[in-house]
């Protein structure tokens, strides 16, 4: 009794999995990953407890040898060590509430490997895995829907990019990508199973699902998920026509190679049509068409991987440890990259993901996982006798040592290309890992079944006296570890999302929040911090804050900023939040220092050094700014801002013809207008130069209203108020939509008051 009463549990776990990719938990900070995770980490934790009772009083239960497990407990394994021996253990052990990743979510994803090959050994509860796996994806499915038809969410139409209740377009992608090539593998195995004439049913019902979720993953625009989808099912189908050696062969390989065509002819198409309105209004089509060398994303992940390569040079066996690619980004950082995310924490590849986080040996550990699963697959999962094919493949799938019948062996390769393919662009979230340890689960399980794989540790059990105890130690286990690994980091998410909440009782609640939150000193004490020296920063100016508050929030955010810095030493991030803290209050002494470590921690990104330049502008160090910005200006002279914030320091140190020179490729195109550039010049006087320069910004872009409102203020102060006059009355015929505003600098040039 109490045995079935542990296998029940281990079972509710494994099938509640699934429904997590439900869970929105909006009383958490990072609602949509968090909830997911810590669901997933509970569940794990119970029913890892749950099956530990059951292998120790009965050997039937403990997991069977494959070269799966020894390839996932080496993964694991190498990576604990690469993440203790790496620059920030502590995050790349816990990870942020951002991401839930790391080796604590590594070891729950390798716990869960266990439990589900050893629990769900038989073929029919692996069906029902699977089939309300593929349940799941249809609710996913009209989930999306709704968002699509604007129902549950304020986008709507074509354009839209559905991510259903995953929070990210991309994690609903894969998500369905992976239920996709599990609906083909059941239609297949069911196919084979039953005769000819009642196969209609099960055709309908595995078809409609195979089309719901690839519409819904075509609407999430994720394009890297795409082509894996396209990339997968044309290399099941290929490996199916050309190594099938039945009476259908050839006519198989025709249909192969036209298929190819096809979608060469179409992929062709789509680019020639790729400015069209119909590509243009249709959303993921004008994205795939989108792609090129050019793109920005295309471009970013280039430089990205680039970066990553550096990092990889410098610590090639073992890597930086998970979670740290930030420093990587940082250290390496690639001035290009100025017009993307400025904190970049993932590669967006799964090769430099891991080459980063776990050296070449991490990368080669993770690349077996593959290697294995398709060993098994072809070899190991296969015939007795050489790879064979069609009817006569078939035939042989009634054999006891055949593991997967050809179709399913040509799918499951399928499954596998387009989910490393997908991850090439992308990275891992808890629902993709959840599909992937368990298709590994599933390859790993089949195959020690059929071919009767030896049992690991098959030698000593408890008497089944001891049962009752063994069960009241698992709910302890269960309890002890949920708690352990998660009451904290539970907490202080709460606190923290409280921290950052609107309270009636005023600013003083969200400082005791702050003060709680990064007192748990979790997993979340960095994100913490940070959200603290923001809010602080943005209070510091606030007139109607009392000034025993700020100073309150000031002080507890630069300690704070002091003690992360400390914990992460080499992140650029933390000394750039302190100095932005310490600016905010008017410390710039110290904010320089601050800024000047951050530099020394990122030479190449701009955003650091205009934090330098305006820093030293505000301590009257003029000479010091113009060193920073010219600094940051020849990174990458085609950064505009860069070059705008230069030539304006130049301007207010009075170098005018350096100025000029420095502004003279930006002016014709109108780049050179920017409110920067004209305070400057209003600094000296020389509304003259405004003039020039917003004269240069309205013939290049005659619909920007405001710089032709700027160049009429420019041309009253220069004296020539009916030239103002006559551009204001432009702007009235060219923007109906601004007539009050124009008329009413018109009567103040009149009246003699000026704009």
């Amino acid at each position: 009794m109490v045995e079935k009463m542990l296998r029940w549990t281990a079972l509710a776990g494994i099938f509640a999995l699934p429904f997590i990719v439900f869970i929105v938990a909006n009383s958490l900070f990072f609602p949509y990953i968090t909830g997911k995770n810590f669901a997933f980490r509970i569940i794990v934790e119970i029913i890892t407890a749950s099956w530990l009772a059951l292998a120790l009083i009965n050997p039937a239960y403990r997991p069977k040898k494959t070269w799966l497990l020894a390839a996932f407990a080496a993964f694991v394994a190498i990576i604990a060590v690469a993440d203790a021996t790496g620059v920030n253990p502590f995050k790349s052990f816990w990870s942020n509430y951002e991401r839930m990743d790391g080796w604590v979510t590594l070891a729950h994803l390798f716990a869960y490997f266990v439990v589900a090959g050893s629990i769900l050994g038989a073929k029919k509860l692996w069906r029902r895995f699977w089939l309300l796996s593929l349940g799941v994806s249809v609710i996913s499915v009209f989930m999306g829907v709704k968002q699509f038809i604007g129902i549950s969410a304020s986008a709507s139409g074509l354009t839209a990019r559905l991510d259903s209740t995953f929070g990210n377009p991309i994690y609903l992608a894969v998500f369905m990508l992976f239920n996709i090539f599990i609906a083909a593998f059941l239609w297949a195995e069911s196919w084979r199973e039953r005769q000819p004439g009642k196969r209609l049913g099960i055709s309908l019902a595995y078809g409609g699902i195979i089309a719901l979720d690839t519409i819904i993953l075509l609407l999430t625009g994720t394009r890297g998920t795409i082509l894996g989808l396209v990339g997968g099912a044309i290399l099941a189908f290929l490996i199916y026509a050309f190594l099938n050696q039945g009476q259908s062969s050839t006519r198989l390989r025709v249909i192969a190679v036209g298929s190819i065509a096809a979608i060469v002819i179409a992929g062709g198409s789509l680019w020639l049509a790729r400015d069209t309105a119909f590509v243009n209004r249709v959303g993921f089509l004008g994205r795939l068409a989108s792609i090129s060398l050019q793109d920005n994303t295309t471009k970013s992940r280039f430089m990205n991987w680039g970066m990553a390569w550096e990092g990889v040079k410098e610590r090639p066996l073992l890597g930086w440890g998970q979670e740290n690619y930030a420093i990587v980004f940082d250290n390496y950082y690639n001035p290009g990259m100025y017009a993307q995310e400025q904190w970049f924490d993932r590669v967006h590849n799964i090769i430099f993901d891991w080459l980063v986080a776990g050296g070449f040996l991490g990368l080669i550990s993770y690349l077996l996982l593959f290697i294995s699963a398709l060993w098994i697959i072809w070899r190991g999962g296969g015939a007795s006798v050489p790879i064979q094919a069609g009817r006569q493949k078939e035939k042989n799938a009634a054999n006891s040592t055949v593991v997967f019948s050809f179709a399913e062996q040509c799918i499951l390769t399928g499954l596998l290309a387009g989910y490393f393919f997908h991850n090439l662009f992308v990275f891992d979230n808890i629902s993709s890992y959840i599909l992937f340890t368990t298709i590994l689960a599933y390859i790993a399980s089949r195959y020690a079944a059929v071919r009767n794989a030896p049992t690991l540790l098959p030698m000593g059990s408890l008497p089944r006296a001891a049962t009752p105890i063994v069960a009241v130690a698992a709910i302890v286990l269960a309890v002890g570890s949920a708690w352990g690994v998660n009451n904290r980091a539970l907490a202080q998410n709460r606190a923290l999302l409280q921290a950052i909440a609107p309270h009636q009782e005023g600013i003083t609640v969200n400082l005791k929040y702050f003060q709680e939150a990064v007192a748990y000193q979790s997993l979340g004490t960095q994100e913490a911090r940070e959200q603290l020296a923001q809010v602080a920063s943005q209070i510091a100016g606030n007139q109607q804050m009392p000034d025993d508050v700020k100073q309150k929030f000031g002080s507890l955010a630069a300690n704070e900023m002091i003690l992360q810095e400390k914990a992460s030493p080499l992140d650029a991030r933390f000394p750039l939040f302190l100095g932005i803290v310490y600016k905010a209050y008017g410390d710039y002494e110290n904010a320089g220092k601050a800024f000047a470590r951050a530099h020394e921690l990122s030479r190449g990104k701009q955003s650091i050094l205009f934090e330098m330049g305006a820093n030293a502008q505000s301590l009257g160090k003029n000479d010091e700014a113009i060193q920073d910005f010219k600094e940051a200006f020849e990174l990458l002279p085609e950064y505009n801002s860069a070059r705008v914030y230069y030539a304006a320091a130049l301007i207010r140190a009075k170098q005018e013809s350096l100025a000029e020179e420095i502004l003279a490729p930006a002016v014709e195109s109108g780049a050179a207008a920017d409110p920067n550039i004209a305070s400057a010049y209003v600094s000296i006087g020389r509304y003259d130069k405004i003039v020039e320069i917003w004269r240069a910004r309205v013939k290049a872009m005659p619909n920007d209203m405001q710089a032709r409102f700027t160049l009429a203020a420019a041309l009253y102060q220069v004296g020539n108020p009916l030239q103002a006059i006559a551009v204001l009355e432009e702007v009235k015929t060219i923007d109906p939509s601004t007539k009050a505003q124009a008329e009413e600098f018109i009567k103040q040039i009149k009246s003699g008051s000026g704009i």
